[in-house]
């Protein structure tokens, strides 16, 4: 055998009995949706899935709450549907404008959105701060606060 091809041979072994001596680095697994570059996307989600449930009146939407969460609309605390700014019953919602932030397990989101009733009476204009933390089961909305724009313009 040549003898670079032994040094070689020898540095190999080498490496792989240092490699087995120390135990391996750590790595922390997380779920796909929970990786990195996607958390603002899972909070949008979250956010956007809120809103449009909300305008329909679906209690489903309650699952996005943490259990202490509170809501805000117009400077009144609101525990009954409709919870958003400017939904006065069930309708067609959308997310028309969407500024976020991730800061660990919390995050925050300043949207704008409309509401539409079922008949073509004219759409609401709205906007809302979230504030949600990570959990178990995903991003939960902790806080709310909505207003109804309509009154100061948009």
């Amino acid at each position: 055998m040549p003898r670079w091809a032994a040094r070689s041979r020898a540095a190999l072994l080498a490496a792989a009995l240092a490699a087995c001596a120390r135990p391996a680095p750590l790595v922390r697994s997380m779920p796909v949706a929970a990786l990195p570059g996607d958390e603002l996307a899972a909070v949008r989600a979250a956010v956007t899935a809120f809103v449009v449930g909300e305008a329909r009146g679906e209690e489903s939407v309650d699952t996005l709450l943490a259990r202490e969460a509170d809501v805000v609309t117009d400077g009144v605390p609101l525990a009954r549907r409709p919870r958003l700014a400017g939904m006065p019953g069930p309708g067609t919602g959308a997310v028309v404008e969407f500024r976020g932030h991730v800061a660990g397990d919390f995050a925050w989101a300043v949207v704008a959105y409309t509401w539409q009733a079922d008949d073509p009476a004219g759409a609401e204009f709205g906007r809302a701060t979230f504030v949600l933390g990570r959990m178990p089961a995903g991003w939960r909305i902790r806080h709310v606060h909505a207003s109804h724009v309509e009154r100061w313009g948009r």
